[in-house]
């Protein structure tokens, strides 16, 4: 590839993946973002799971199944070395989704019966938005551009889209303390909202798409989850992110 094509297709993965005055398709997430802190307030985590990126949902789940299994054989299942058909792989996630959900239940019904309660869960205005093409895209369309008429931003749509808003949320906790009175916590953190909106693949007879996501529906993830996991998911997502200042503080 030639110096310029590089020069090209770097600077599109810097503008394709900025942040950047949030759009109104941003705004749109953080009112989806309602229903989702609905589940938060009443400690229902298994709806809670039903909100969340499938894609991560299905990492975890594999997790899950796997954790009965041997050490040395479930690394040779990961590496390719002992056969599975897809009907044992299909049943296997199943399991693992299953183990999954009941965790999430049950994190749900310990809260409850800690005597924690949530009086409020609030979802604030978008802080930055990520518009992510597949690198492979961009560099393929710079590649075949023989004269140099293609343009950045036209290539933002090429391929694959996905969209990932940062959304600043403020959690109110009381519960009992060890001396027996009632303590409230504010807590201060994010969450991300994320949307398959263009797919390679198209969809299948139940309305998903190759990643198990309805197109255009908001999915949301925990700030707490480990940013290169999601890179797994979106490798041409920035090192550095627009996050919202977070922390906790006790209030009277």
């Amino acid at each position: 590839m030639r110096t310029s094509a590089v020069i090209l297709a770097c600077a599109f993965l810097t503008f394709a993946c900025a942040a950047a005055a949030v759009s109104e398709v941003a705004n749109s997430a953080a009112e989806a973002a309602r229903s989702y802190g609905a589940a938060v307030r009443s400690c229902d985590m298994g709806w809670a799971l039903d909100y969340m990126y499938p894609p991560l949902k299905r990492l975890y789940a594999e997790q899950f199944s796997s954790r009965g299994d041997k050490e040395a054989d479930n690394a040779r299942r990961i590496m390719g070395l002992v056969e599975e058909t897809p009907e044992q792989a299909r049943q296997r996630l199943q399991s693992g989704m299953r183990a999954l959900r009941e965790h999430y239940v049950k994190m749900g019904k310990q809260m409850l019966t800690s005597g924690l309660k949530i009086e409020s869960f609030t979802v604030r205005e978008p802080v930055a938005e990520y518009v992510l093409a597949p690198p492979s895209g961009v560099v393929a369309a710079v590649k075949n551009d023989k004269e140099g008429k293609v343009r950045a931003d036209e290539l933002q749509g090429n391929g694959e889209r996905s969209r990932m808003v940062v959304l600043p949320t403020v959690l109110v906790v009381s519960g009992p303390a060890k001396d027996g009175t009632t303590v409230r916590i504010e807590r201060r953190s994010h969450i991300y909202a994320i949307r398959d909106e263009v797919v390679r693949g198209g969809i299948n007879r139940n309305g998903l798409t190759p990643r198990e996501t309805r197109l255009n529906k908001w999915y949301f993830v925990d700030g707490n989850t480990d940013i290169n996991t999601l890179r797994s998911f979106f490798p041409g997502l920035p090192l550095r992110l627009v996050l919202p200042s977070g922390g906790e503080r006790v209030l009277r």
